[in-house]
Parts: structure tokens; sequence; C-alpha cells
């Protein structure tokens, strides 16, 4: 159930990983001798960002382990706030649907980059795989899209206006939500990101092992389960409007998963745009790109940012 609104303790964000803070320092983010402050800018946008971490929305069982977990989230405001309600994207993190942390939505080219430009920037937790399988993690999502219109006017939401975005298992999760009941929410994008469940290698012992988890039991058993949680089979005619991207060289969701997700969409009429990177793997650098090398997210980050002006501004 949505957890009721409190006092965040604005003091500090939550730390994040080691890679994404130093990025984030990069952003001009002020450090203290106790970690992260809660305002950050970056070069040439329009706003700083007050980060409120770890906001919780509810509460969830596990079903693996008997407990219950707390569910939170992580809200970036534009400041000065704007003077009228503004629209939210929520960013979704990835990791196989069993691995990560809303932390990964503090890379300056994620949530930092929407909230200073003025959108409300949200970072999402929600049960992983092997805390409880399928439906468990579009229940904790659907709850946070409840919590966040519930109290929207808190925040400075306008709820008609929502975007989900996710990379990997976290676009995947943001996909079904676009293919979920109409108004769910208002745009999608889906980076790197499974769109046929039924289409993945169940041959290799790894896949096995990571659709198990979140089927909840052997895949090859579970067929009916992968069809429901297959974005690209279960598209209707009212879906947002979505952007797709992915590797033609992925070597973890075949790019061939990414062309069946925008056929299907594309079948019904949807809005929809594709953005191949030719030579791109899972994490959509080439072979030949250092990996320290960022104008890539960069990027990909002002193309979110482009695409939900786009279509979440009035």
């Amino acid at each position: 159930m949505p957890a009721d609104l409190h006092e965040p303790d604005t003091s500090l964000c939550d730390q994040p990983s080691g890679e994404a803070r130093r990025g984030a320092e990069d952003l001009g983010g002020l450090v203290d001798a106790y970690g992260w402050r809660v305002l950050l800018t970056i070069p040439d946008a329009p706003y700083a960002v007050q980060c409120l971490p770890s906001i919780p929305y509810g509460t969830a069982r596990a079903s693996s382990r008997d407990w219950e977990v707390a569910l939170t989230l992580d809200v970036l405001l534009p400041e000065p706030r704007p003077s009228r309600p503004t629209p939210a994207v929520v960013y979704v993190h990835g990791g196989g649907w069993q691995l990560g942390d809303k932390a990964a939505g503090m890379y300056p080219w994620h949530s930092p980059l929407m909230a200073a430009h003025g959108f409300v920037a949200v970072n999402v937790g929600y049960r992983l795989s092997w805390m409880a399988p399928h439906p468990a993690q579009q229940e904790d999502l659907k709850t946070a899209l409840t919590w966040l219109r519930a109290n929207a006017g808190t925040y400075g939401i306008d709820p008609s206006r929502i975007g989900v975005w996710g990379d990997s298992a976290g676009g995947h999760l943001c996909s079904l939500l676009g293919v979920d009941q109409p108004g769910t929410v208002q745009a999608v994008i889906a980076r790197s990101a499974p769109a046929d469940l039924t289409k993945i290698d169940l041959a290799s012992i790894d896949n096995n092992a990571v659709l198990g988890s979140l089927a909840g039991g052997p895949p090859s058993q579970y067929l009916d389960v992968l069809r429901q949680l297959s974005p690209a089979l279960n598209v209707h005619g009212a879906v947002p409007p979505f952007l797709i991207v992915h590797g033609t060289n992925d070597e973890i969701v075949p790019f061939a998963n990414a062309e069946a997700m925008v056929m299907a969409l594309r079948q019904h009429a949807a809005d929809v745009t594709f953005h191949v990177v030719q030579g791109g793997k899972h994490g959509l650098r080439t072979d030949s790109a250092p990996p320290t090398d960022n104008k890539l997210w960069e990027g990909l980050g002002d193309q979110a940012l482009a695409f939900f002006t786009k279509h979440l501004s009035q």
C-alpha cells in the first residue's frame, strides 16, 4: 500500500556507486565532510537540483525471505521551483532484475540532467527478483506511480504528464508500463531492453537462471509468464510515444528484440523513434570506445531530454 507522505531528511543524498559519485561531482555538486550535499548544478542548465533521498513510497513482502521490504525513491527537484506543475520522469535501474539499485539514476546524464532542465526527476527502487518474482516488480512501479500522483501537489508534479525510462532490465520494466492500461505513463524510453523474452536463448545457463528468477520457475515451464513479460507481444493501439535505443552488437539482449518491439509498435500506429547504435554492445559503447569516454552517454542523456521535452511539455 502507498506509504504516508513524510518529511524526508534532505541533508544528504544516498551515496551512489563510485563512478556515479565521481560523475555527479563533475556536475559541480558540493561535497562536504559528511558526503553528498543536497544542491547540485550542471553547467549552462537553467536550474540547480535539490535531492530528496530515499523517501518511502510503500512496503511489500519479500516472498523468498518472508520479510517486509521498505520501498523507496529519490526525488530531484529543480531549484528555484517552477511556478506551475511540471512533468515528472521516473528512472528505473537495470541489473538483470536481480541486481542494481536506484543510485544508477544519479549519473549526471540521468536524473540530475532532467531536474536541471525543469523536470521533477525520480529514481525508484523496486523488489529484485531474488526477493520476489514477477509481478512484484511491476506492482512496485505502479505503486510508485500512484504515490507520485497522490503527492503531486507536494512536489509540483503535473500528474497527467509522467514519463519513464530505463536501461536493460529497467528499460524492459518501463516498456511493460508503456503497454499497460492507457494513461499509466505518457512517454517511454527503453535502452538495451528485452522486449520478447520468449526469444531469449533458453539454452544458456545464465539466461535460464535470470529468467527463471524473474518468472518464478524454469522458463521452459513458464512460457505463459514469459509472454506476459514480453512488451512486444502485448502492444495495443493506445500506447504512449516510445524511444527505443539498442546496439547492433548487443551480446546480452539480441538486437532482434528491439526490432520486434519497434515492429509491434509500428503495426499499431504508435509514435516510435528507433535509435540504432551501430556496433554498440549491451552498454551501447562499441569495442573501440574507451571505457572512460562518457560522450556517448552524455549524448543519450541529451536525446532523452529532447524526447521528454517534446512529448511531456505542454
